[in-house]
């Protein structure tokens, strides 16, 4: 998306920073949305030490939220490790609620009363690990997908297999198959989670125990930025994940518009989908470290023709899905 948010921002901002709807940026949307269920003190957001003016900026209204600053980028592993360690060390029963930043989600109390059942399940199954997988709606070859195996109980299944960024040809095969998006949305035992990283990647646990020891301790973050750096890098999904299907499972999530905004197209297509956004649409700036703002009345140009959001919507909607179109869009 770095060509798409410079040309909105006029310099190239992080996209989780970004607002591409309403008033919240992609980050402040998800921070919210786990809100539904979870309480703002316990949540944990990584960010990385060069976007700390982003971090101050955006969560200035979330004093309660923990704020976790990588110093650089060590891939996924070592970017789950730092936080995982930092809860497991205050709860060693802890459950794991794992959210990208990019995604877009229209019915979020919907999709977090799927993430409620996948916590439920957890407690019961503390030895599983679950993922939230999405039906297909479109052949997409940007898409991690999920093949399921054997059902397990109440829409969860065995995961069979993961493919990465299929093909076209292969894409058709998985969606005929009925096989699942990967939202990448994971829910788990800290203890599970770190014995599962340990099992697969043992050197990035090795190198992490210099910092391990003192999780909690007033010399954590000094050895985090001393050591950080030199943390062998691990890509979470290939290297842990899919080496542990046989401890995972994937809860199959219905009736919930869902997409990854990591690309411009499928951006672009979803805010046309809602009719809430266009390239035409009129963007005042309030400074380069500042969001850009939609005119709070909602009216755009789209195709030549003026909409008023509501009521575009209104045509798009029945009317109970109004007040959740407008908690998405806000």
């Amino acid at each position: 998306l770095r060509n798409y948010v410079t040309r909105i921002y006029g310099y190239p901002r992080p996209k989780q920073y970004c607002t591409f709807t309403g008033t919240r940026s992609m980050v402040q949307h998800t921070v919210d949305r786990l809100a539904h269920l979870i309480p703002y003190n316990k949540i944990m957001m990584i960010g990385n030490t060069s976007h700390s003016e982003f971090i101050n900026e955006e969560f200035g209204e979330y004093p309660e939220i923990n704020i976790v600053e990588q110093p650089c980028m060590r891939e996924t592993s070592a970017g789950l490790l730092l936080p995982l360690s930092r809860i497991h060390h205050n709860d060693s029963n802890a459950t794991i609620v794992m959210f990208p930043s990019d995604h877009f989600i229209i019915e979020e109390e919907k999709f977090m009363g799927y993430v409620k059942q996948a916590i439920d399940f957890v407690d019961q199954n503390p030895s599983k690990i679950v993922l939230l997988g999405i039906d297909a709606t479109r052949y997409e070859t940007g898409y991690g997908w999920i093949e399921k195996g054997e059902s397990y109980s109440n829409n969860i299944y065995d995961v069979k297999k993961f493919w990465e960024k299929p093909g076209t040809i292969t894409t058709r095969i998985l969606v005929d198959k009925k096989c699942l998006i990967n939202t990448f949305v994971l829910i788990g035992k800290s203890r599970t989670i770190l014995d599962c990283m340990k099992e697969c990647i043992p050197s990035l646990i090795k190198s992490f125990d210099s910092i391990a020891v003192h999780i909690g301790s007033e010399y954590e973050q000094i050895m985090i930025k001393r050591f950080f750096k030199y943390l062998p890098s691990y890509n979470f999904s290939k290297c842990v994940l899919e080496k542990i299907t046989d401890q995972l499972v994937v809860l199959n999530v219905k009736g919930v518009t869902w997409s990854d905004w990591g690309e411009e197209e499928r951006l672009i297509e979803d805010l046309d989908l809602v009719r809430f956004i266009s390239p035409k649409t009129e963007v005042r700036y309030r400074g380069k470290t500042k969001n850009p703002v939609v005119e709070r009345d909602f009216s755009m140009n789209y195709n030549n023709h003026s909409y008023n959001y509501f009521a575009e919507a209104n045509r798009l909607a029945t009317s109970s899905q109004l007040t959740t179109f407008h908690q998405a869009f806000k």
